[in-house]
């Protein structure tokens, strides 16, 4: 079996089904792209995701050389890997194509955290119909939107969720932990509007202890590179997210990470002017974050746009109130 996930939170889920499918096969072999988490899981990573860690509209076009180079790099390695079945995991811009190689391949195609064609996007249904054969979601809405269009569904509980939530709280010191997101294109433009508020809330509390999360060493590694005035932690991530009175999150995975373990979060991010003009044009849906979609209620205040003024604005203002 070839499991290709393109990005961090796709790692993650991949590496939750690579351990659920070794669980019931033993003898079955797992290969494909990915990180840390599917490597721990017993997935022999032929290819890592780095190279492909792009967000967004913007970040995609002048990546795309780069990613197609990629693409036919993974392509190669999914048709002589000889597996009898695929599975894509998030990342459509570069899946959709590897669904149609391994369709041709003769293989079984499934899509773990699929395309979210009920937010934007609803030609790749066409796609996704000719080339998958299951869809795996871990959202129930989700699930129930593709059920609805005709494809067979399968709703996998969210190993996250329940993970997260056993978390307790073990130090009661003040502390307000930073999550700028986990694509390198994602962090950097979120990382200014971070240097910003950590100022902001240091000039009216300067005994609070700040944090800044990163998703894995490397990131850490390159966060620490850009800036040095909040200290940066990867390791027991978790448990340093739950001895937090509050979390200023950058990514809809986090953002559901925290919510899970029922800590109080604002949520933003910065996009690029060209990002910023799809969504507001052709994103059919209101809501757009991930916790808020996933419980059915808006547990979650969300900040998103290019203007970085008014969106360090937008949040200091929501900081007075926890302050």
């Amino acid at each position: 079996m070839f499991l290709c996930a393109g990005e961090p939170s796709g790692d993650v889920y991949a590496g939750f089904l690579a351990r659920r499918l070794r669980g019931r096969s033993p003898n079955v072999r797992l290969l494909g792209v990915g990180g840390t988490n599917m490597r721990r899981s017993g997935v022999e990573i032929v290819l890592g995701y780095e190279q492909l860690s792009t967000f967004g509209l913007t970040d995609t076009l002048s990546s795309l050389a780069s990613n197609y180079s990629y693409y036919r790099q993974i392509a190669r390695k999914l048709v002589n890997s000889k597996s009898r079945t695929f599975v894509a995991v998030a990342y459509p811009g570069l899946n959709m194509l590897l669904c149609r190689v391994a369709k041709q391949q003769g293989m079984k195609v499934y899509y773990l955290l699929p395309p979210q064609i009920w937010a934007w996007g609803k030609f790749r249904k066409a796609f996704l119909g000719k080339w998958t054969d299951s869809i795996i979601s871990v959202f129930p809405f989700e699930a129930d939107f593709y059920t609805n269009l005709g494809f067979e569904t399968v709703l996998f509980e969210n190993p996250l969720v329940s993970l997260l939530s056993v978390y307790t709280r073990k130090r009661r010191g003040k502390r307000i932990g930073f999550m700028p997101g986990s694509r390198k294109s994602h962090v950097l433009r979120n990382l200014p509007v971070v240097i910003d508020l950590a100022g902001f809330i240091r000039n009216r509390m300067p005994d609070i202890e700040l944090c800044l999360f990163a998703f894995d060493s490397r990131s850490a590694r390159d966060i620490r590179d850009l800036q040095k005035t909040v200290p940066v932690f990867h390791e027991g991530r978790y448990q340093m997210m739950k001895d937090c009175d509050l979390l200023l999150v950058g990514s809809g995975t986090a953002s559901l990470e925290a919510a899970a373990m029922r800590i109080p979060q604002i949520f933003f991010h910065r996009t690029s002017f060209l990002d910023d003009y799809i969504l507001k044009r052709f994103v059919y849906i209101e809501e757009i974050n991930l916790a808020n979609l996933y419980y059915g209620k808006k547990l979650v205040t969300c900040y998103v746009g290019s203007d970085a003024r008014l969106l360090k604005q937008q949040l200091k203002n929501t900081l007075m109130t926890y302050l």
